[in-house]
């Protein structure tokens, strides 16, 4: 297959991650498209690639072009943009093709599900990316693509995709709310949180062996009401915190029954 290329719609975490990404891996980013001109120049310049603000012209015809913008503007940005006969992928979790289509003639989606923060960027090797394309040799080049950052590229439609997104929310979102409710507790009594990482280490390593089902522990599932009551009563000034004690516990529980 003829080697790609790609323009590049955002300069945000995501389309840093990406640019970087194939940047490393011999892809060429033949340039960054972005309203924030220092950031998108900073891009630009990391990454060997052209930069410009302009949505009406993305390079040569065999460029494909991610659009990497934050979901809630996703289609204002399209609205605006001239894709001509370019290939156009977007790389959201909750945006299903279909949102594309009236944008383009040839569409497709590059979703990495991961967690990507500008402070700490993920190797992309082991970053799972999800894809779909219009057509079967469309799909066939956007695979093509994602293979060259990642080992570990699947085919996913829009119902899937939306469903993985909501799994990674909880994974994700939820469970990182979670450790900073535990950081907080710690500080407020003058420990170091970073005690807990050995525990958040184990936990997070006991998945590769066990289901969550199987490696869940702690006074709820054995509803030990002296312990929780115990904890509840250090809470007794965070009512919030304290729901969501009682209502997390509560679900294990009854999980576990």
């Amino acid at each position: 297959m003829k080697e790609l290329s790609v323009a590049i719609i955002g300069s945000g975490n995501v389309a840093a991650f990406l640019a970087r990404s194939f940047h490393r891996k011999g892809v060429r980013v033949e340039r960054i498209i972005s309203r924030n001109s220092e950031k998108g120049k900073a891009l630009a310049a990391e990454t060997n690639s052209l930069w410009n603000n302009d949505l009406t012209f993305f390079g040569p015809p065999e460029n494909i072009i991610i659009s990497a913008v934050k979901d809630s503007a996703a289609a204002e940005v399209w609205s605006k943009a001239l894709f001509k006969n370019h290939l156009v992928l977007h790389t959201a979790g909750t945006l299903s093709l279909s949102d594309l289509r009236p944008f383009t003639s040839a569409c497709g989606v590059l979703y990495p599900l991961q967690s990507i923060t500008g402070s700490r960027e993920p190797g992309s090797c082991q970053v799972p990316f999800l894809i779909e394309a219009d057509t079967p040799e469309n799909l066939e080049k956007v695979r093509h693509l994602a293979q060259r950052i990642s080992d570990n590229v699947t085919a996913a439609d829009s119902a899937v995709r939306g469903k993985l997104h909501l799994a990674a929310v909880f994974a994700n979102n939820f469970s990182n709310l979670c450790f900073r409710i535990a950081w907080e507790l710690a500080e407020k009594e003058g420990l170091d949180p970073r005690l807990l990482l050995p525990l958040i280490d184990e936990s997070c390593a006991k998945l590769h062996t066990l289901s969550p089902a199987e490696a869940q522990t702690g006074p709820a599932v054995r509803w030990d009401e002296n312990v929780m009551n115990k904890h509840l009563s250090l809470l007794e000034k965070m009512p919030q915190t304290a729901e969501i004690y009682k209502l997390l516990s509560s679900e294990i529980h009854r999980l576990k029954k």
